[in-house]
């Protein structure tokens, strides 16, 4: 300017901000302050919201999801899944009449053989092995039954229809129903019982 003095910095140009040289810092963030503590009451509640979370979640997933157990039908009766057979006598009692009994559980589920017994009062029923027995789903078993004559007074002159009662159990039910084992056991057993009882009754039945 003619007559006067420069103003301060004419001339010359803008200065913008001072960056950071080598060897130089810039500061450092404020520090963030603390978070909060919870106070045992505050973590009390939260632990019960989390549970309450929990449970809520399990019980909404075990409602939508179906319950096989209570839609599934229940197994058959015993008395509608067990089979019995005479598979012929057995000569290891000469002094009675032992003969083998098969079982077979055509069920889904096992099955019990808790008893076997007979009506009538003269002979007495023995099983070699021990009762009850568990027959698996098909499954079998040989049994072992002996009869031996206590009272020929009391025993059947002639054994036309001779019947076993088994006592059954599976989740269904448990059952005490009568077998009857076919013409080959009433045959061997009237005979075993005339050879124990060789008297008038029973010749005269074992000659008709």
């Amino acid at each position: 300017m003619a007559g006067g003095r420069e103003p301060p910095g004419a001339g010359h140009g803008f200065l913008g901000p001072v960056e950071a040289g080598d060897g130089s810092t810039s500061p450092l963030p404020p520090p963030r302050p603390p978070a909060p503590l919870l106070t045992r009451r505050q973590k009390c509640r939260l632990a019960a919201l989390l549970l309450a979370l929990a449970t809520a979640a399990t019980v909404r997933h075990a409602a939508h999801r179906p319950d096989h157990a209570a839609n599934s039908p229940p197994p058959p009766h015993p008395s509608q899944v067990a089979r019995f057979s005479y598979q012929g006598p057995s000569a290891q009692d000469p002094q009675a009449f032992a003969f083998r009994l098969s079982a077979h559980n055509d069920g889904p589920v096992p099955l019990e053989l808790l008893g076997i017994s007979q009506g009538y009062r003269g002979l007495r029923l023995e099983v070699t092995g021990s009762l009850p027995r568990t027959l698996a789903p098909d499954g079998d078993a040989l049994l072992l039954v002996t009869l031996r004559v206590t009272d020929c007074s009391a025993a059947p002159a002639e054994a036309s229809l001779p019947y076993l009662d088994v006592t059954l159990r599976n989740t269904r039910a448990m059952q005490t129903v009568s077998q009857i084992l076919g013409a080959a056991y009433a045959r061997d057993l009237s005979a075993s019982i005339r050879l124990a009882c060789p008297d008038s009754r029973y010749s005269d039945a074992r000659d008709q």
